[in-house]
């Protein structure tokens, strides 16, 4: 089975702390809140939202994204608030490889409290246990150690940096690899 055809109906997830579960456009004005803050999108590939409407076509692609399988998008929400406070996803993959690449964006508000690798962790063991992935990967920009944090916590290796590979926000910037494997991958073993 393809990835695509789990991806049209991800399934929800809940850790101690958190639901994941798909995004909705009832969820404009939390995603816009940490969206648009500079120092969330500035280590991303994407703009900051400086309007809602940026925001809504985020939303827009994510929403056609779920209907053929084309997106993997989870909304991290806060079990006290309700509130989407960050966003986990599959953001590639291959059927051929068996291999999946993972990203992430958090609200500032939360950073350092674990919660991007307590909602991947879920992704992950998804990953191997639900999709059969094989490999399954990360990157961040060298300068970027929160998320190197995240990805060595999760149990991935470094695998190296390319360098100056992504013209980003007018500069060239090196890229950062982590991978882990199906063998390596121990479902007791509870990251964060």
């Amino acid at each position: 089975m393809s990835f695509e055809s789990h991806l049209k109906n991800m399934p929800e997830f809940e850790t101690g702390r958190l639901i994941l579960r798909k995004l909705s456009y009832d969820d404009l004005d939390d995603v816009y809140e940490f969206c648009s803050n500079p120092n969330v999108a500035g280590p991303m590939t994407w703009e900051t939202n400086k309007t809602k409407e940026a925001t809504l076509q985020f939303l827009e692609g994510v929403m056609n994204g779920y209907v053929n399988g084309e997106t993997g998008e989870w909304g991290i929400i806060w079990k006290e608030t309700n509130k989407v406070i960050g966003v986990a996803a599959i953001i590639d993959w291959s059927n051929k490889h068996k291999s999946i690449e993972i990203g992430y964006f958090l609200s500032e508000k939360y950073w350092g409290k674990g919660i991007v690798t307590e909602a991947l962790e879920k992704i992950v063991e998804y990953g191997f246990t639900e999709l059969s992935a094989n490999r399954i990967e990360g990157r961040c920009d060298t300068d970027n150690i929160g998320s190197q944090k995240v990805m060595k916590k999760l149990g991935m290796k470094y695998e190296g940096t390319l360098r100056k590979n992504e013209f980003i926000k007018g500069e060239f910037r090196d890229t950062q690899f982590y991978s882990i494997l199906a063998n390596e991958f121990n479902v007791n073993e509870k990251a964060y």
